[in-house]
């Protein structure tokens, strides 16, 4: 049995997907490996014939002028797209046999309201091409990785949206009520004499830096006016000295 290439892409967003939606995704590559299915992209389209004119005019010229494609000189590549109708475009190999280009393959791509789905095609018949070649077409891969980048600019060019996945519940964790503490007492409380005496402080007279043994400072003379008058106060005599108060 030959071995399969899966490729991954990533969408805009955020959200990781579930391990329920990767076994769903691996699904889907197990049935695409057994059949002709390249590539499914689930989107939400509004307008199909709006996202498929898209994919023929604008897409597929690009990538087929790119070097990877258009630098195929041997054997098949693809050539050309075309719009089959409101929801199909071709992909179509050619290659020269006896000096004639004969159509060997297709890539069809299929747009929906559900998404895009590319698959293999046979040829054309009548040059004995009419059954899906077992192996891939030259530059296939190169095809296949670009859609679904292509997918992903269809997103935010606005021709269609992501889909939204069902958020798995998560289980409320319930947080442990915690009584809150307080140092108030309630009016209908009461409290030892001792405490009570400590809480309520009565103001006193005696408090204060002088009744902890602390003197007042001297009288400090300032400036030469100070100094006068102190020396002026002590030379006049008081009324005590007078005669008078001496009888």
């Amino acid at each position: 049995s030959s071995a399969a290439n899966i490729y991954l892409t990533s969408l805009v967003g955020s959200e990781e997907p579930t391990e329920e939606e990767w076994t769903a995704e691996y699904s889907k590559c197990n049935e695409q490996m057994t059949g002709s299915k390249l590539l499914r992209a689930d989107l939400v389209v509004a307008d199909v014939g709006r996202l498929s004119d898209w994919l023929a005019t604008k897409w597929a010229p690009t990538i087929l002028r790119t070097y990877d494609i258009a630098g195929i000189r041997v054997g098949e590549r693809p050539v050309y797209a075309s719009r089959v109708d409101d929801e199909t475009v071709e992909i179509v190999w050619q290659q020269l046999v006896d000096f004639d280009s004969v159509t060997v393959g297709k890539m069809v791509i299929r747009v929906a309201e559900d998404g895009i789905v590319a698959s293999r095609a046979a040829g054309d018949a009548s040059k004995g091409y009419g059954s899906v070649k077992v192996g891939e077409l030259q530059g296939e891969t190169i095809l296949v990785k670009s859609l679904g980048d292509a997918a992903a600019q269809a997103i935010e060019k606005g021709l269609a949206k992501k889909v939204k996945r069902a958020k798995p519940k998560k289980a409320k964790q319930e947080t442990p009520v915690v009584a809150p503490t307080t140092s108030v007492v309630t009016s209908g409380a009461t409290l030892p004499q001792e405490q009570a005496a400590a809480a309520v402080e009565k103001p006193s007279l005696e408090s204060g830096p002088r009744s902890a043994g602390a003197r007042r400072s001297a009288r400090r003379t300032r400036g030469k006016r100070r100094k006068e008058e102190d020396a002026a106060a002590s030379t006049t005599p008081s009324e005590d000295s007078t005669p008078e108060s001496w009888q």
